[in-house]
């Protein structure tokens, strides 16, 4: 049964079943949402200077590392992602999982303020095939 049968009972009993002239008090504006977040899940990509873009992990192909390179490459089935960094192993085995969600990219400048256990991506490249 429904957490909300009660709330849903109380709307039919007062002829208003779909709960539409209740008004949107927690979304204001002209956009509808979700009551909460589905089970897709996304790879965010932010740049340092604020840019961002998100790319479903339904839609990734292949991973390639290149530890010589320092380099991930990402296949999606309509960009291909290069990721520039260092210590990339564990981000690679996390994409496999596809656990992460935001890859945020950070100047070279701070790589010396890492632990040994830590990677960091200086540079991300979105090519659209």
């Amino acid at each position: 049964m429904s957490q909300d049968f009660r709330f849903k009972f109380d709307r039919m009993r007062e002829n208003d079943p779909t709960g539409q002239n209740d008004g949107n008090k927690e979304n204001p504006g002209n956009t509808e949402r979700y009551e909460s977040a589905g089970h897709s899940r996304n790879l965010g990509l932010r740049w340092t200077d604020n840019r961002q873009m998100f790319l479903n992990y339904s839609y990734l192909i292949s991973v390639e590392y290149l530890p010589h390179e320092n380099m991930i490459t990402l296949a999606f089935t309509t960009h291909s992602v290069a990721l520039t960094g260092i210590r990339l192993q564990k981000l690679y085995e996390e994409l496999m999982d596809h656990l992460p969600r935001i890859i945020s990219c950070t100047e070279a400048r701070y790589n010396s303020l890492l632990t040994a256990d830590q990677f960091a991506v200086n540079e991300i490249r979105i090519e659209k095939l």
